[in-house]
């Protein structure tokens, strides 16, 4: 319960990700459902990101809740990213989740917003 408390505070702590390793640069993928949600990203996922979205804690958009998700959608990926990336409001730099690649967050955002079913193994 602390952790949930802790993970949607307004308080910005510094994280030790190298934010210069992210260029903002997607050459590599122009929308979130390419990148799959694999149980390794789901368990990061369910670590991290799901403390905030399963409930809509401090605003966060609900996992599934796709007119809010498309209100923030219309933004533009590359903002979306900036503000996983950076943190935003109360979001925290990579909504605690220091393992993260850029690659995992398109992923759960992909799961969040409805268009990337998580992938498990058989």
């Amino acid at each position: 319960m602390l952790m949930l408390l802790t993970a949607c505070s307004s308080s910005s702590n510094s994280s030790s990700y190298n934010r210069s390793s992210y260029n903002g640069d997607s050459a590599k993928s122009s929308v979130f459902s390419y990148d799959i949600a694999n149980e390794v990203v789901m368990g990061k996922w369910a670590r991290s990101c799901a403390l905030c979205h399963i409930r809509g804690e401090a605003n966060a958009p609900v996992v599934g809740d796709s007119k809010e998700w498309q209100r923030r959608l219309a933004q533009g990926e590359e903002t979306i990213l900036q503000r996983v990336i950076y943190g935003y409001k109360a979001m925290p730099p990579l909504g605690y989740c220091m393992s993260c690649e850029e690659s995992d967050f398109r992923a759960m955002i992909a799961f969040m917003v409805g268009e990337n079913m998580a992938e498990t193994s058989r």
